[in-house]
């Protein structure tokens, strides 16, 4: 198992001098705990694309020179796995990493109704920097969702449910949370920093996982919390499916700046619900033929498609994919055949990816034109089946891992911009 190794006895005033970073191990690598040496890569993929399907139901929640930092992250049920700790002395938990949701929450002992969890839970009678938040808190009265306990001397509650009837409530808190490295700099302790301490949780989160780390827009995010320390910046580089370490890399504050040859930039644009990051895309060209985006659920001009680390596939409304699929589909000359799952729409016969002559794709987001590379729009999906990475979900549009995969990406918030840059992630 690969963790992050907590060095307490290096300073803060040390890790302003460099950056902070923390690995981000994809759950079918052979390096992370969940492993299943019994599954074929084929039936790794479909599982990979069927927990994506799972995760769009459950997608909207309805609570709706720094320092660099940098963390472990793992995917799992279609999102990434990070290490991180909680409470002095520090307990460590691995969590869903999730740039979809707020707050960092996890499972609380007692716990009156929980998921069936591997490891033990937190007990925040252990932490002697634990505080449950007043009622009358200014952190109490912003949070969405939030309610008084009469009968624990008037502490604040928390309640997040998800799309998929997922659900977490319990205590919302303060406690010190520890970010470990994973080249040997020294930790960064986060103090007083908000938390969700889960006694009532249910939904498919996974048994390896102990809760979510919100690395959303919002508030309570642990981007948001500890923005002021990293200069509102983070960026990952997330490994192809193919890669034989599936170690990827979560980097915040000075380690987190893309620059160089290659870099592309678009607006983030700042929306309703904050949770999402929303970009601006404004068409996509299949080689010379140019396809005008003409907006989602989200909206028709800015910030018309969320960009998501934990969603599989790219998305699309069905009346602009079809157009997409056609025009791919022309450009392709080899023999199309079902689909091993619904959610893929174009696949092909082939038994390696590389078998298939496909068309150059380019996102043409507002201010940036980012290249695809085949690894980015086909994936060899089972024995002999290569599959388009993009499909239609309702009204959505995403844009997905795969095709963030061997790309830099980073995040500015102070800056409001979101970046590109090529990268062999591996």
């Amino acid at each position: 198992m690969i963790c992050c190794y907590f060095l307490p006895n290096r300073s803060w005033v040390e890790a302003q001098r460099g950056g902070f970073s923390v690995e981000l191990i994809h759950r079918d690598s052979p390096k992370s705990p969940f492993f299943n040496q019994l599954e074929t890569t084929s039936e790794r993929t479909i599982n990979a694309l069927w927990r994506s399907v799972a995760r769009l139901n459950r997608f909207t929640p309805t609570y709706i020179s720094k320092t660099g930092a940098q963390s472990d992250i793992r995917s799992n049920q279609g999102e990434y796995l990070m290490n991180i700790s909680i409470g002095t002395p520090p307990f460590e938990i691995l969590a869903i990493a999730d740039t979809g949701s707020d707050l960092i929450w996890t499972q609380c002992h007692p716990c009156a109704h929980c998921y069936k969890q591997e490891v033990p839970l937190f007990d925040p009678k252990s932490s002697y920097t634990y505080r449950k938040l007043p009622c009358s808190s200014r952190q109490c009265q912003t949070f969405p969702r939030h309610s008084c306990s009469i009968e624990a001397n008037d502490t604040c509650l928390y309640s997040i449910f998800y799309g998929d009837k997922s659900f977490s409530n319990g205590d919302l808190a303060i406690d010190t949370i520890t970010l470990g490295s994973s080249t040997g700099g020294p930790t960064i302790t986060l103090p007083k920093t908000i938390i969700g301490c889960g006694h009532n949780n249910e939904g498919s989160f996974g048994e390896e996982g102990s809760g979510i780390i919100g690395l959303g827009g919002g508030a309570v995010s642990l981007i948001s919390q500890m923005s002021s320390l990293i200069s509102g910046k983070f960026s990952y580089c997330l490994v192809p499916f193919s890669s034989e370490s599936g170690i990827s890399q979560i980097h915040f504050g000075t380690n987190a700046v893309v620059s160089g040859s290659g870099v592309v930039s678009t607006p983030l644009i700042k929306k309703p619900p904050e949770v999402f990051y929303f970009l601006t895309l404004e068409a996509i060209s299949v080689d010379d033929d140019k396809l005008e985006f003409t907006g989602s659920s989200f909206g028709t001009s800015e910030g018309n498609i969320i960009i998501d680390s934990g969603t599989t596939l790219t998305l699309f409304p069905q009346d602009f994919y079809s157009k997409l699929e056609a025009s791919v589909a022309s450009k392709v000359d080899a023999k199309r055949i079902d689909a091993p799952i619904e959610s893929l729409r174009l696949c092909y016969e082939a038994n390696r990816t590389d078998e298939l002559r496909v068309p150059n794709i380019t996102m043409h987001f507002r201010n940036a034109d980012v290249k695809l590379s085949p690894l980015n729009t086909f994936l060899l999906v089972s024995e002999g089946i290569s599959c388009f990475t993009f499909s239609s979900f309702q009204g959505l549009a995403i844009y997905g891992n795969l095709a963030q995969m061997n790309f830099l990406v980073g995040y500015d918030i102070e800056n409001q911009a979101v970046s590109f840059k090529p990268t062999q992630c591996s």
